[in-house]
């Protein structure tokens, strides 16, 4: 990766010719909660379309489909009072922003922990002797009435007065996630010009959402887009009408499990190998970069293979074999830090216009350098006094900030220069890690129940900030939209998630009940508390061998990175490392096969004409795939059940 060079020598950002005008602000917020009840009905109570988990949110691309719709009649009817493109991707802006911090792996996840240990507590399972003591009264719901509603449904959370119980709890955590947005936002104006104007990162995400809100696109103009749209949507509408109509035939997108046809060991040992294919996955794939796909799925089998040669070895029967949560976390912390010492120069330089001036370093930046630097400080100490008061031990707070933000960053990388279709990287773990190297005892009751209290946030990655900001300022300088604006647009958007996440999500789990419909709603808390009762039931010392592979992890992770910049012809990708070990991809491997092996041969064939020629195909299965499925997600709130959904 070369290194940047500092800010004064760097391009200067265009300017900005378009405004980010007040009636588009206004019709995203208004959106917004309506968004937040269509996420809390359909990730919460029915837990069927997880549309928030993709790196392009489904219902975000799906509202937009419907401005754009909305605004071509407006435009015949009254040409002034249409939206232009600017408009119409600060709504995306705006959307996506509040379903990430509102979404499946975010406050959605918070809900289903905040009362879980006061319901779940028995005698049996000894938690209140455990670990109540160690959970802040101010962090969780203990009001015995409210906590029973919550569970059993058929209640109304403001009418009832259970708000009470919440209220305390829910601000604290507000302003920790504000603060945590803040620091992101302000990390990400460091990152931006080295990522985006020095190294030119492709950020593949957007692309669909800019060619859907030009006026005169050529998107939907070509035969070829319509051709993917419509095989996707037509498989779609059948296999939603099979869903109710049993009679009526379907097509197995879902494919099946290759373990199912292997009996003999240690072929056994490959485990759960789903093959599976999704349109909007195949779709999205073609994106990425072809060294990158092909890194992916390779690791993804040289793993499987890990885990064959293990079992014939007989080492697959060692507790934690072969540590691929341990491999991936090593390699994703080695990703973020090469991230960041390629371009130390820039970040010293923005350290240094802090005391001296910058020069003019920061123009075009949403923020100069030195607001920067004293926004992340600021919020970095806010965000330890919350952790030192809910029971961390300084240590213990420092080593899990240092690797949960390393994480945070080197997963924004792989967004902005891949742009996977989901990053579902379950298997990292910052508690885990923790426990491998140091143990339980030298982490302590008390921390481990904090700690364990940040896994609702940091479990599944899907809906980190970072890349979502990253993208809104690429956006803006595709759009010439001015960043400054752009920025309290972010931090905008980030509250008004939150406030309508807050509002609507816990009135909705009082009205259907979280045990009674949403059991999906139990899942994080049995997550978080299970595996801390088990530390504390059961201490563990450090363990030496989950600490080699994760520094194994980072070493390979290191190699790879220097390899890929230093041999030419060198075809493995760090990411695919991370990706492939770490259960990033393994709901959509075989679409990445699929779409690599297409445009291996396109590339091959035709070159990078042929390539470009063929994008508006691909585009049109993710559209199909899109609308079609939240069109039914959107019929099963209207009809007040769950409904067929082409991902789960």
């Amino acid at each position: 990766m070369p290194d940047s060079m500092p800010s004064r020598s760097a391009p200067r950002a265009r300017p900005a010719n378009q405004t980010v005008r007040t009636r588009a602000v206004l019709l995203a917020l208004a959106i917004v909660p309506l968004n937040a009840y269509w996420i809390a009905l359909t990730e919460m109570v029915w837990s069927s379309l997880h549309f928030t988990a993709a790196s392009l949110p489904l219902n975000v691309v799906f509202i937009l489909c419907c401005v754009i719709a909305c605004n071509a009649v407006l435009r015949k009817l009254s040409p002034a009072a249409a939206l232009s493109s600017a408009d119409l991707l600060v709504i995306y802006v705006i959307l996506a922003t509040a379903s990430a911090i509102s979404g499946y792996d975010s406050l959605v996840g918070l809900v289903g922990v905040l009362p879980h240990a006061t319901r779940f507590a028995t005698v049996e399972n000894d938690w209140t002797a455990l670990f109540r003591s160690h959970l802040p009264d101010w962090l969780t719901i203990n009001d015995d009435k409210a906590v029973r509603a919550f569970y059993a449904g058929e209640a109304s959370f403001l009418g009832g007065g259970h708000w009470r119980a919440w209220v305390g709890p829910m601000l604290c955590w507000g302003g920790f996630l504000t603060v945590l947005a803040g620091l992101s936002l302000c990390i990400t104006v460091l990152l931006r010009r080295p990522w985006t104007e020095h190294e030119k990162l492709a950020y593949p995400i957007i692309q669909l959402p800019l060619e859907l809100s030009r006026r005169k696109t050529s998107l939907l103009g070509g035969r070829l887009f319509w051709i993917g749209f419509g095989i996707a949507a037509a498989v779609d509408m059948l296999n939603g009408l099979n869903y109710l109509y049993p009679a009526v035939p379907s097509v197995p997108v879902r494919g099946t499990q290759l373990e199912h046809y292997v009996s003999q060991k240690p072929w056994t040992a490959i485990g759960w190998t789903p093959v599976r294919f999704r349109f909007f996955m195949v779709g999205m794939t073609y994106l990425l970069p072809l060294d990158l796909s092909v890194s992916c799925w390779a690791f993804y089998w040289i793993r499987k293979a890990e885990q064959v040669v293990g079992a014939a070895v007989g080492v697959g029967r060692l507790p934690g074999y072969p540590y691929f949560g341990q491999q991936a976390m090593g390699g994703m912390l080695g990703l973020g830090l090469v991230a960041l010492y390629a371009i130390r120069r820039h970040l010293v330089a923005a350290l240094r216009s802090v005391s001296r001036p910058d020069d003019g370093a920061s123009d075009g930046e949403p923020i100069s350098y030195r607001a920067a630097v004293c926004g992340v400080v600021l919020c970095a100490v806010a965000m330890g006094w919350f952790s030192l008061r809910m029971g961390l031990s300084p240590w213990v707070m420092v080593a899990f900030a240092g690797v949960f933000w390393t994480m945070y960053v080197g997963m924004a990388r792989i967004r902005a220069e891949a742009g996977v279709p989901e990053h579902d990287l379950n298997l990292l773990s910052p508690q885990e890690s923790l426990v491998a190297v140091f143990g339980t005892r030298a982490i302590g009751p008390r921390s481990l129940s904090a700690l364990s209290l940040f896994v609702w946030f940091s479990r599944r990655k899907r809906n980190y900030l970072m890349p979502h900001q990253l993208e809104a300022f690429k956006i803006a300088e595709r759009e010439r939209l001015p960043n400054r604006r752009v920025f309290w647009l972010l931090l905008l958007a980030t509250v008004a998630g939150l406030v309508s996440a807050m509002l609507i999500f816990p009135e909705v789990l009082y009205r259907y009940g979280a045990e009674s419909r949403a059991m999906g709603m139990k899942d994080v808390g049995w997550n978080t508390f299970n595996r801390l009762s088990s530390w504390l039931q059961a201490p563990q010392e450090a363990d030496p061998v989950a600490s080699s592979f994760l520094y194994g992890g980072f070493a390979v992770s290191a190699i790879l990175m220097f390899l890929r910049h230093r041999v030419v012809w060198w075809p493995l990708h760090p990411a695919g490392y991370v990706l492939g070990t770490g259960f990033g991809i393994d709901d959509y491997w075989f679409a990445m096969v699929l779409s690599s092996g297409i445009k291996f041969v396109v590339l091959r064939s035709g070159g990078v004409g042929a390539y470009r020629k063929s994008l508006p195909f691909f585009f049109g299965l993710i559209l199909g795939d899109y609308l079609l499925a939240c069109g039914w997600a959107l019929l099963g709130v209207i009809l007040d059940q769950p409904m067929y959904t082409m991902w789960q």
